[in-house]
């Protein structure tokens, strides 16, 4: 078995690639902008801020529906805060599975997502 190469931040990739999605976007920013020799990790870390920064403005979008809901159509404020917390739930789900991958060497590439990620990295 060999060892990890060491990416910039000094960690072996199979860290470095879970810990850009561990705080969703923003740790994804963070190793996007400082990783630049190993493109693993960077892809993941790009990968993560397309992703996650998408769920986070939906679910932002959705919540700030809600409120504005109170106003206007009180009775549709349930509706948009489920729908933001099955967003959540939905995005919760993936990134358990971005991380498992990525701690596991897999380089998963999400629909839409990676296409978007292959292009900040080159």
């Amino acid at each position: 078995m060999t060892p990890d190469p060491i990416s910039t931040t000094g960690l072996p990739q199979r860290i470095a690639a879970p810990l850009a999605y561990a705080g969703w976007w923003v740790t994804g920013v963070l190793f996007w902008f400082l990783e630049r020799r190993d493109s693993y990790v960077r892809f993941h870390a790009a990968q993560a801020c397309v992703v996650f920064g998408a769920i986070a403005l939906v679910v932002a979008l959705l919540a700030g529906l809600a409120a504005i809901s109170l106003l206007f159509m009180p009775n549709a404020f349930g509706f948009w805060l489920w729908t933001a917390g099955l967003c959540w739930l939905a995005g919760l789900a993936l990134w358990v599975v971005a991380i498992w991958n990525a701690a596991n060497g897999r380089v998963w590439r999400i629909p839409g997502a990676a296409e978007i990620a292959d292009r900040m990295c080159s």
